[in-house]
């Protein structure tokens, strides 16, 4: 057992507020976070450590996984049970909705975002910036565009990725269907040379993820998860001839039955591309299917 994860039960054991039930999730949630962190790459030494970088990493992290709004809304209170505990309530924003989750009440949250030129341009990092541009040219996850290796994944109409890139370690492919796919693809094509990846030869996956969470943070690009988002909202519209319910377009009992058909055929290849096993999955990106 790491110090982090020793420091939070004790913390857990000290401060026995609610149910046992209750007491029990919130050790075993927070004990969980602390291995995410370890993976994530911060060594925390104490629960004290906790910073709103921590937190902005944690969420991302849940974003990438997928977890669904009610998930990651417990596993907030859990960290803003946390924060109250060490003294630093304001580590942990009030808002839910400061990290893109939905509150209470709402259905599911639009979690698409566009990419801010602005703030595009202030990172420093350009293999940082190459990254961006295949997340959101492509749906990437974060660590598929930290680790993509063009020469390995370019092909004439879609790009590969390795099993050793993705989520489950599970390959898959991605069509290129616009100019702007091309655009990044050369972009990232001109930035990396022979067989390297974006990232910089002299260091790590963790590294480079630590150095890609200070300068997103640092000009202001939050959930970049976002861009996966607006991406499959953006194939849906080009597969079915209309947009997905959760942006504007009509809920299922609102289609027609050749609209039905397109919005079935629309997700299955949506969630192809997206390197995901389940159709219900793209309920989160698309809005509710029934």
């Amino acid at each position: 057992m790491d110090d982090l994860t020793m420091d939070l039960v004790r913390l857990c054991r000290r401060n026995r507020d609610g149910s046992r039930g209750t007491q029990s999730n919130r050790q075993r949630g927070l004990t969980a976070m602390a291995d995410d962190l370890q993976e994530l790459g911060y060594k925390l030494p104490a629960a004290l450590s906790l910073k709103p970088k921590h937190v902005e990493a944690l969420v991302e992290k849940w974003l990438d996984d997928d977890k669904t709004d009610a998930s990651i809304r417990n596993r907030l209170s859990w960290l803003r049970w946390w924060a109250e505990k060490i003294g630093k309530p304001n580590v942990v924003s009030r808002d839910n909705a400061t990290y893109g989750v939905a509150e209470r009440g709402e259905v599911t949250r639009n979690r698409a975002q566009t990419l801010d030129p602005q703030k595009f341009r202030a990172i420093d990092n350009p293999h940082i910036q190459a990254s961006i541009l295949l997340q959101v040219a492509f749906g990437l996850r974060r660590e598929e565009a930290i680790k993509f290796r063009p020469q390995v994944a370019m092909r004439a109409d879609h790009i590969t990725l390795q099993g050793s890139w993705t989520k489950g370690g599970r390959p898959r492919t991605v069509p290129i269907t616009t100019l702007d796919q091309r655009h990044a693809l050369q972009h990232v094509a001109t930035l990396v040379k022979g067989q390297g990846s974006l990232i910089p030869a002299e260091l790590t996956y963790v590294e480079q993820l630590k150095r890609y969470e200070y300068e997103t943070y640092k000009v202001g690009l939050r959930n970049t998860h976002g861009f996966r988002h607006a991406y499959a909202q953006r194939r849906y519209q080009t597969l079915a001839g209309f947009p997905c319910p959760l942006a504007g377009g009509k809920s299922w009992k609102e289609m027609t039955g050749k609209e039905r058909d397109a919005d079935r055929a629309a997700r299955r290849q949506i969630s192809a591309e997206l390197g995901h096993g389940r159709l219900k999955i793209t309920d989160t990106y698309l809005g509710r299917a029934f």
